[in-house]
């Protein structure tokens, strides 16, 4: 049976020759053949069995707030979870389909009292997302709180995975590393009472001004953080760059941060990626035009220039 065929039949919502572009965080990406979107865990379950069972390669999405696209991705197809965004709570639980957002899902739970969720209230994407990725902000993370997860295996079968199975890593989980393939359909979270509601919601004001003040605001251009860990290498720029960070913020009146992206575009003569780099934090990049693509490639030379070890936060597809 043809995938549109068997869309159609099954009453899966589905769109073709999408441009991705149109469809992503920062609008990148080429052409997708099939833009699949069930409104159900069970169209989910039927059309990625449908996939497994017939050797079709998917990618599955929610935001993309993590994920660049570059122009010649053209995937065959791309499942979307943004419709799969129900939630319950029962106890000290809360049961979450794949595609519940982190936002909405952590400003319910700390508008009710529950700790843990204050630094997440600015986390875009899907709770399937953020424990796949073992995303956090603010010492808080979905990941701490996991009880286990249904999840569908590539061989079409449905597991209940717990936490400790997940084999958590900074940024990093069994099913980023490959130990498992498979697809989160929904999680299960461990609820628990905040000792001062107030402190939770004067903690999570707090997060929402450093954003506000620290990290760069043009939404729709960035992916965040693009490297999960920073060492700068021990060269002799770097020492130069140490040196001068301790006299001109204060000389010049800058930012510290602004400085010191300043200097290194300089000394590593990138300065054409000026544009590129944040101002407030030189790990964020930002698609600032139709040459971003280009210029992300000399932005991840250039920072393995200047640092060491780096482990890349953001998905690529190519």
């Amino acid at each position: 049976m043809e995938l549109e065929q068997f869309l159609l039949e099954k009453h899966i919502l589905f769109e073709k020759d999408v441009l991705l572009s149109n469809r992503s965080w920062i609008k990148t990406g080429g052409k997708c053949s099939y833009w699949i979107t069930p409104t159900a865990i069970e169209e989910l379950v039927e059309v990625c069995r449908y996939l497994y069972n017939n050797n079709i390669s998917f990618d599955i999405v929610g935001q993309t707030s993590n994920i660049f696209f570059h122009s010649t991705y053209q995937p065959r197809v791309v499942i979307s979870t943004i419709k799969l965004n129900h939630y319950e709570l029962n106890n000290d639980m809360v049961t979450c389909e794949c595609g519940v957002f982190v936002v909405k899902l952590s400003k319910d739970m700390l508008a009710q009292g529950y700790a843990g969720f204050y630094g997440l209230v600015g986390l875009p994407g899907t709770v399937g997302a953020a424990v796949v990725n073992n995303a956090s902000c603010f010492d808080c993370s979905l990941s701490s709180m996991l009880i286990s997860a249904d999840v569908l295996l590539n061989d079409g079968t449905i597991q209940t995975i717990e936490q400790q199975y997940f084999d958590y890593s900074h940024r990093s989980s069994a099913f980023k590393k490959g130990s498992i393939v498979g697809v989160i359909l929904s999680v299960r979270l461990k609820l628990e009472k905040a000792t001062s509601i107030e402190e939770e919601k004067g903690k999570s004001e707090a997060t929402v001004t450093y954003r506000r003040e620290k990290q760069e605001r043009q939404a729709g251009k960035t992916l965040g953080s693009i490297f999960a860990t920073r060492v700068l290498r021990n060269n002799l720029r770097n020492k130069v760059i140490k040196a001068a960070m301790r006299v001109l913020p204060s000389l010049l009146k800058k930012e510290p941060r602004y400085i010191q992206k300043k200097a290194i575009l300089f000394l590593y003569g990138y300065r054409d990626l000026d544009a590129y780099c944040s101002d407030r934090q030189i790990n964020t990049f930002i698609w600032e035009d139709e040459k971003a693509e280009a210029a992300f490639g000399r932005y991840k030379e250039m920072m393995n220039k200047v640092y060491k070890d780096l482990q890349i936060e953001i998905e690529e597809k190519f």
